[in-house]
């Protein structure tokens, strides 16, 4: 009996570990002719996420993130991380409080005076997502900041936090870079490559 609760238990840790998605970037290459392809992707169980960068975009993990660099713009960064809160967490209502303060928490350690300039509800409808974008201003060493802080429903179960920081005056562009790229976010297939797209 010990025996099968034992095995029930793995067999549970192990269902839940696979549901999860892995925000450390992976590189799958496939082979299209001569050519080899290589598409960095995210893992949730057996299903991979394809993600479409370009030449000026940098995309590394750090303890569990998946940091986005913008090379173009200093101090330009996404930063994407599992959400401390859950998608059972309403975006309305009372519970809208506990993502304003912990939206306030997950600002750059260090942020001056931080002010909520805005927030906006369901800012990357695409793959059926729901999501809380919320805006600041501060000033991090003396220099004007703005960071978005984008708590989204990815699934039923799963809840991820975008934060995309800035210069102020280099917000709006980069901002707009971050955004691309969760548009374009789509599960992908082998077969991709070889359709050319």
């Amino acid at each position: 009996m010990k025996q099968l609760a034992l095995c029930s238990c793995l067999l549970l840790g192990l269902t839940a570990g696979a549901a999860a998605l892995d925000l450390t970037p992976h590189v799958v290459t496939t082979l299209v002719g001569d050519y080899e392809v290589r598409r960095v992707c995210f893992l949730d169980g057996e299903k991979k996420y394809a993600v479409t960068l370009d030449g000026e975009t940098e995309l590394t993990g750090h303890s569990g993130a998946a940091i986005f660099n913008f090379t173009k713009f200093p101090r330009a960064v996404m930063r994407v991380t599992p959400s401390p809160l859950k998608p059972e967490v309403g975006f309305e209502g009372e519970t809208l409080d506990q993502y304003r303060t912990a939206a306030t928490e997950l600002l750059l350690r260090g942020a001056e005076q931080p002010v909520l300039e805005k927030e906006d509800a369901d800012v990357l409808p695409v793959n059926h997502w729901t999501s809380r974008r919320f805006t600041f201003v501060y000033r991090f060493v003396g220099t004007a900041m703005r960071e978005s802080v984008t708590f989204l429903n990815f699934d039923g179960k799963q809840q991820f936090v975008l934060q995309t920081r800035a210069l102020e005056k280099d917000f709006a562009a980069v901002a707009a870079r971050a955004d691309d790229i969760f548009r374009r976010w789509h599960e992908f297939r082998p077969q991709e490559a070889v359709e050319g797209n």
